[in-house]
């Protein structure tokens, strides 16, 4: 079911559980379950959870925000500008309310989200 769209920012489509920090993002992958990492807006201090996760959503910002940039050059699917999207403490509020750990399907290409 689609939840949100936002913008392709880097092409390809990942499947994982969501992880609204950068530690839960590492957490997960060294579980051996690389995540959709998730946050309003990324910078370069979040490199090593994007690297660690199967995909990025960057619910503010276009396509040349620094998460945008760096999951490109990493090769990860990625979706900016989700209007209607904000990530907060303890979920991801848009269409629907998904919490945390809870499994999100991206589309980097057409930028779309699903549950």
């Amino acid at each position: 079911m689609l939840i949100a769209k936002g913008q392709g920012a880097s092409p390809g489509r990942a499947t994982g559980p969501l992880a609204l920090t950068p530690e839960a993002a590492l957490e997960l992958a060294a579980k051996g379950t690389p995540p959709i990492f998730v946050r309003n807006e990324m910078d370069a201090s979040d490199v090593p959870a994007i690297t660690a996760s199967a995909g990025v959503i960057i619910a503010r910002g276009g396509i040349t925000a620094d998460g945008a940039v760096a999951a490109r050059a990493l090769g990860k699917p990625c979706i900016v500008g989700c209007s209607g999207v904000a990530v907060t403490k303890d979920a991801l509020k848009g269409a629907s309310l998904v919490l945390p750990g809870a499994p999100v399907t991206i589309d980097g290409t057409a930028g779309t989200i699903e549950i």
